[in-house]
């Protein structure tokens, strides 16, 4: 049975209850009423016909801008289409693409507006016209500031066409689609990244020595070359296994992130450190992604798996964007695998909000 979703039926209520267009009276539009009324007064005053007349027409300029205001507005659709990554704090590119479906009338002079709350400062775009049958795509920048799904605001569509006298809009109503925010990037300096590469190699180094011999067997890792399977291990194993070579075990790299909260209360920029943390652990991801290392992400949610390539970095990077710190007291689930990490033939990088111990890993970042 479908779960009823409360949220989503109180939203249908308010589009049901809603009316469709809102009417404001531009000062040109006061302007003119006002004038509309005094030719009116005095042709009741005076009962002369050509004032009656002029009245007359005044009035139908004004019957007239609601008619052809409303035709323009008519049978409008819009699509809104997002950048396939969007990082957290990044100006990213939003496609909207608006349709005029009407068959023989064109939607002239049009004011689109985003009213989400991240958008950018430039977030207005101004169509002159949209041919009948015909689309349109406008371009304009947004920004989210946080990581995690979010739901895109409404979009206002109005135009005071054809005389000015009126602004008339419509609001097309947000869907229930979420988009997928990654975290904030870190911007690395090359001295950061130096020490990175630096405390990988020398870590791949310690363990297995710097040759590039044959060192042994494993599982094939999605990512790997397929020259190097080894046909004869893959037939006794009946599964695919890889020649390894000294110089690959640099080339492994796991990120365990730490975001335990303290035992005391008294943390106010906890949560700011939280988050810093989880956007380093992007940022490094990223680094060793664009060196070819394969990753595996190891939070006190789930450990992934061990993988290469834009796929699996992406996927690690939607963990990251979902990850919510644990509660007081919460035991994390990675603590057993830890004991394993010298067994591993793997670089390890722990970022941590807490002071920890050195030697258990083979670089420790620290963030306060």
């Amino acid at each position: 049975m479908k779960r009823f979703d409360r949220s989503a039926f109180i939203r249908k209520i308010k589009r049901w209850l809603k009316p469709p267009r809102s009417l404001r009276i531009t000062r040109l539009g006061w302007q003119y009423i006002g004038l509309t009324l005094i030719v009116g007064f005095a042709a009741i005053n005076t009962a002369n016909n050509l004032l009656y007349l002029i009245f007359g027409l005044m009035l139908s300029f004004i019957t007239t801008s609601g008619i052809l205001s409303e035709l323009t507005l008519r049978k409008i659709s819009l699509e809104r289409r997002f950048s396939k990554h969007l990082f957290a704090g990044q100006v990213a590119p939003v496609a909207l693409d608006m349709l005029n479906a009407k068959k023989r009338i064109a939607s002239l002079s049009l004011l689109i507006e985003d009213l989400s709350q991240q958008q950018a400062a430039d977030h207005r775009r101004y169509v002159l016209k949209i041919a009948p049958q015909q689309t349109q795509t406008l371009t304009y920048p947004v920004i989210f500031p946080q990581r995690g799904l979010h739901r895109p605001g409404n979009i206002r569509v109005s135009t005071r066409y054809p005389f000015g006298f009126f602004l008339k809009s419509t609001t097309f109503e947000e869907k229930d689609d979420t988009v997928l925010v990654y975290p904030k990037l870190e911007r690395l300096s090359p001295s950061e990244q130096a020490s990175l590469a630096f405390s990988a190699g020398e870590a791949g180094t310690r363990r297995k020595g710097g040759s590039e011999e044959f060192y042994g067997i494993r599982d094939y890792i999605p990512g790997d070359s397929r020259a190097r399977i080894s046909w004869k291990s893959t037939a006794r194993a009946s599964k695919l296994m890889i020649r390894e070579f000294e110089r690959d075990q640099t080339k492994h790299i796991l990120i365990v992130l730490d975001i335990a909260p303290p035992p005391s209360s008294e943390s106010p920029d906890f949560a700011e450190r939280v988050e810093r943390a989880i956007s380093f652990a992007a940022s490094y991801l990223m680094f060793f992604s664009k060196q070819d290392y394969a990753l595996q992400l190891m939070t006190h949610v789930e450990t992934s798996s061990l993988e290469r390539g834009e796929h699996h970095l992406f996927l690690l990077l939607r963990m990251l964007a979902l990850l919510q710190p644990p509660q007081a007291g919460e035991q994390p689930k990675f603590a057993a695998n830890l004991r394993a990490l010298n067994r591993r033939d793997i670089v390890s990088l722990c970022i941590s909000v807490h002071p920890l111990p050195e030697g258990k890993f083979s670089k420790i970042i620290t963030i306060r």
